[in-house]
This record gives structure tokens, sequence and C-alpha cells, in this order.
């Protein structure tokens, strides 16, 4: 009977462990890479030319905490990353302030590789050729993420937050 007894003992002391080995593994320390989820929604790259980017719309917008709040329909590929563009619509200079960033994103508390992800070359109609990370945000349930940006690009801070809601069509 005692065998069994420290036999149960040592299984559920090897669950309990278990137990909080996943939960330290969901540590806000974690690098987001491409192909990684954050509960419903999936971080990935894409050239698509379907992809929406926050940068050339306005969602309302908050200056007081300077966050901007999008409702994006199910299943829409969103990249809100911020964007460096050139000195005049052609892009003079791109290259220049595109090194000299320096600009951090976070999704849901964790730091993103941005690295990883790489870049895409955009037209805005405001600005002409502009360069941000290729971060894409998708998912098919209805939910809320949020996303942060801090740095400085071409000189000018570089602070926010975006929030996606994705909401049922």
């Amino acid at each position: 009977m005692k065998k069994t007894a420290y036999l149960m003992l040592s299984v559920l002391f090897v669950c309990i462990l278990g137990a909080c080995a996943t939960t330290t593994s969901e540590s806000s320390d974690e690098m987001i890479n491409p192909g990684d989820q954050i509960g419903d929604f999936l971080i990935t790259t894409s050239d698509d030319k379907d992809v929406f980017y926050t940068t050339n719309v306005h969602c309302p917008f908050d200056q007081a905490t300077m966050t901007e709040t999008c409702e994006i329909p199910l299943s829409t590929k969103v990249n809100s990353a911020l964007g460096v563009y050139g000195d005049n619509y052609s892009g003079e200079n791109l290259e220049v302030y595109w090194s000299d960033q320096t600009y951090e994103m976070t999704i849901e508390g964790h730091p993103v590789n941005l690295e990883a992800f790489g870049f895409i070359d955009i037209t805005n109609s405001q600005v002409g050729k502009m360069r941000l990370w290729n971060v894409v945000i998708v998912t098919d349930k209805p939910g809320k993420i949020t996303i942060q940006h801090s740095g400085e690009i071409a000189g000018d801070p570089a602070e926010g937050t975006n929030i996606l809601i994705y909401i049922t069509p």
C-alpha cells in the first residue's frame, strides 16, 4: 500500500512540475518568430496585395494614450508595423533612414524578432515608397490583439500602440 501511495505522489509531483514548465514557456521574454501563434492569432509574413496596412489608413486614434484602434474583418491579413519613407515620393534616402532606425515591436507583451520577418516595400498614396517590417497578423476567430511600438525612425520618436479588433462582418 505504501509503494502505491509513493508512486501516486511521485506521479502527482511530475504532473505539477509539467504544468509549471508549460506556464513558464509562455513567458513574455520569448521572441515571436514567423509562424508563431498567440492565442487564436497567427503571426506570419506576406507579400500578398490583399494585406491591410495600418500605415495606409486612419483608424480611430487616442492622442492621450497614442493608441490607434482598428476593427478588422475576420481572416484579414494585417501589417501594423510603423513605416519608414524617404525624403520625396520616390523614396530618396530610404535606405539611410531604414538602416539608422531603432525600432522594437511587441505583440501582447512578447518581443518580435523583426530580423526573422524581414521587411517589405509598399507604396503609400501620400508619401510614396515606404518600407516596413513584414509582420502580419491574421485570425479566423473574433478577438483583440495589442501591438506596441517603440524606438526612433529618421530621428523622430516612434512610440504607440495599435489595437486590432477582429470582428465578424
